[in-house]
């Protein structure tokens, strides 16, 4: 059985590694400027209420610390891929404790291939340091509970403890796996009190500092940038029980997975109710009802739990915030499609586990992936004159930085020029990394953009860098209709002189692709 679960673990690797080189993207810009940026108790303090990131500071010491081992982007998102890899053997750890042993390694076959739980292994955020956490904090909790050892107890507490430091959401989880007890073992009560007053004992250090990101206007910031509803219930469960979040289901699994995972639940589903039916309804076995509820109970919290919240106060409402959630729902799946017997047992598994496998093994294509500015970097690094000016329709993000100076290597601590990048629709890098948080900073027009851009390029090349792909007819004409990011985009290409001409056009793959077009002054005659 070990060398099964070890090969299971293995190939869910194996489909993690190959994202852990992409180039930076959205809030991963956020955690680089604040890991590479900073001495550790500078991050600590950002993070403590003094800057746009709002998130809890576990994540961010630990990617500091291997950060300094080798700073690369695979450093700063080794602790997610190392979360990510060891939360499929304790899925089975999981399944096996509460359901059964072929639940478990369903469930860690499951996990392995997710393409949500793929994406945020190598993410380098905190969501699947969070998913780890609080997996270890239900498996410490059971083993308390069956053995009654202290030390199983302290381990509880600590887990719970490390799961919130690393993100406020785990609460919801943690709140079910302390409902559940309460009510399946009475017996245990005083200890279970105990280890989470203990817990939240361990909290309280960072709690001024959660008070003041409390009171910090990105607060609502989720709630902004998509605002929550039944539409955003739907369509973020959707990516999150068997998709992606950045990519439609249509792409990710993709139809044919999405027919085949249905149709196999569907078929799993039939088989249990005709079970019942065919023995009188008869009840489960204690152990084993407890442990239906408990992963039922860990399936639901993060979703129930975000919409109670968003409903009554501040939107926490987004996909990757019900990531904790994941194991549950694994080892939940993992019961159902094992439920049956005989040959419908193995159709039930094949028709399911066949179609997260596609999901999964479709993200090692390039156009799965994120956004290639690496990719785009060396393209101007290779083809440019020294010192040719970039400019980058620049896309929002939390953090300073911009996802092409990240591919560039800025850090924030001294860039190699003044503005190594010119931002459409932004500020200038140093302006933002001296402005203080939420400032309302003045943004560079389009046509000022194009005047610097051309005193720069002189009579050498001039590089623009847009996320989306836009042809070269709408460039030639001075237009770039439809493109989302970076205001001023249009005033910046009308400004241009009518002599610097496209000379080259290139396309980097990705979720969302990112162009690169080569403009160069004609020769004067």
């Amino acid at each position: 059985m070990l060398w099964l679960l070890g090969a299971i673990t293995v190939a869910g690797l194996l489909l993690r590694v190959p994202s852990l080189g992409n180039s930076l993207f959205g809030d991963e810009l956020s955690s680089y400027f604040i890991v590479t940026s900073h001495s550790l108790g500078r991050v600590l303090h950002i993070l403590a209420g003094h800057g746009v990131d709002t998130n809890p500071p576990l994540y961010f010491a630990l990617a500091w610390l291997v950060e300094r081992l080798g700073a690369s982007v695979q450093a700063l998102r080794s602790v997610s891929l190392v979360a990510g890899t060891a939360s499929i053997p304790l899925t089975y750890l999981l399944g096996r404790w509460t359901v059964s042993r072929r639940a478990g390694l369903a469930a860690a076959v499951v996990m392995a291939c997710s393409p949500f739980m793929i994406f945020f292994s190598t993410e380098a955020r905190a969501y699947a340091l969070v998913t780890l956490l609080a997996l270890a904090s239900t498996l410490a909790l059971l083993k308390a509970l069956g053995a009654g050892r202290r030390g199983w107890w302290v381990g509880y507490a600590a887990c719970s403890c490390a799961a919130v430091y690393a993100h406020y959401t785990a609460v919801f989880v943690l709140a079910a796996q302390f409902g559940w007890a309460m009510l399946s073992y009475p017996g245990a009560r005083r200890a279970l009190i105990a280890s989470n007053l203990v817990a939240a004992l361990g909290f309280l250090p960072w709690l001024p500092a959660f008070v003041r990101q409390a009171r910090l206007p990105g607060e609502s910031a989720i709630g902004f940038l998509q605002p929550f509803g039944l539409s955003a219930i739907r369509l973020d469960l959707g990516h999150w029980a068997i998709g992606h979040p950045y990519l439609p289901l249509s792409a990710v699994p993709g139809p044919i997975a999405m027919a085949i995972l249905v149709g196999g639940c569907a078929l799993a589903g039939l088989t249990v109710i005709v079970r019942r039916l065919r023995h009188g309804g008869r009840a489960l076995p204690r152990r084993r009802c407890a442990g239906a509820a408990l992963v039922l109970a860990l399936a639901l919290a993060m979703p129930i739990g975000l919409i109670l919240y968003s409903c009554l106060g501040q939107s926490l409402w987004d996909e990757r915030n019900l990531a904790a959630s994941w194991p549950g729902l694994a080892v939940a799946i993992g019961a159902l499609i094992t439920s049956a017997e005989g040959l419908l047992r193995w159709a039930t598994v094949c028709l399911v586990i066949g179609g997260f496998a596609i999901g999964g093994i479709d993200l090692l294509s390039a156009d799965h992936q994120r956004p290639d500015y690496r990719g785009a970097a060396t393209f101007i690094r290779r083809g440019g004159d020294r010192g040719a000016p970039i400019v980058e329709a620049a896309a929002f993000t939390p953090g300073p930085i911009t996802e092409m100076e990240a591919a560039l290597g800025v850090t924030g601590q001294s860039p190699s020029r003044p503005d190594p990048v010119l931002r459409i629709g932004r500020a200038p890098l140093r302006v933002e990394l001296h402005a203080p948080p939420y400032a309302s900073l003045p943004i560079p027009s389009g046509a000022a953009i194009a005047q610097q851009a051309t005193n720069r390029a002189g009579q050498g090349k001039l590089f623009v860098v847009t996320l989306g792909s836009i042809s070269a007819a709408a460039l030639r004409a001075r237009r770039l209709s439809g493109l989302a990011p970076g205001a001023g985009v249009t005033a910046f290409l009308l400004s241009l002189p009518a002599d610097l001409r496209l000379t080259q056009a290139k396309a980097f793959p990705g979720f969302f692709p990112v162009s690169v077009y080569v403009l160069r002054r004609s020769p004067r005659r």
